[in-house]
């Protein structure tokens, strides 16, 4: 009996530290998830903002009105802004060149990446308590988003992916 009240406290334990993961694990797995975006093939667009395809996961709308550089995507209070400038190559760093301009700013994940020509980042950074700043870009296309901790991983991703699919859909 005793044995099998340490076997249900273990386990417990367990599931209770398995359930736990620490704000840097968020951002190298979401770190990961935007890397992993970036170099697969682009998903087809299924909005348009404008004269921009692209792609928007569901429960996800592209706000109207919208113009051929600035695009709302809302899902219930969630706002993210998403930048288009179309004289930037998808090789462009000019997004990146930005986010750096500060040098005294304090980044917790400032990746860039770059695959057959293309160049992208994902840069957080905090701006409050449980709350960041997280910006997304491939090519002449950035997102931008202000979040909580565990919100970060499955944003980056999606984000990616919406900016992958703009930069794919203006090469073909």
């Amino acid at each position: 009996m005793l044995r099998m009240g340490l076997q249900m406290m273990l386990f417990s334990s367990v599931l209770i530290l398995a359930g736990c993961v620490s704000p840097e694990d968020e951002l190298v797995e979401g770190v990961s998830s935007a890397r992993a975006a970036f170099e697969e093939e682009a998903p087809e667009p299924n909005e348009t903002a404008g004269e921009t395809e692209l792609y928007v996961p569901g429960g996800y709308e592209v706000e109207q009105p919208s113009d051929d550089h600035n695009v709302l995507i809302t899902r219930g209070s969630q706002a993210f802004a998403l930048f288009l400038n179309p004289n930037e190559a998808p090789d462009s760093t000019f997004f990146y060149d930005l986010q750096k301009a500060n040098p005294e700013e304090t980044w917790l994940a400032d990746e860039k990446f770059s695959q057959h020509g293309r160049f992208g980042f994902v840069t957080v950074r905090t701006i409050a308590e449980d709350r960041y700043e997280l910006v997304v870009s491939s090519g002449g296309a950035k997102l931008s988003t202000i979040t909580e901790q565990a919100a970060l991983r499955n944003h980056m991703e999606w984000m990616m992916k919406t900016a992958r699919s703009i930069e794919a859909a203006k090469e073909e």
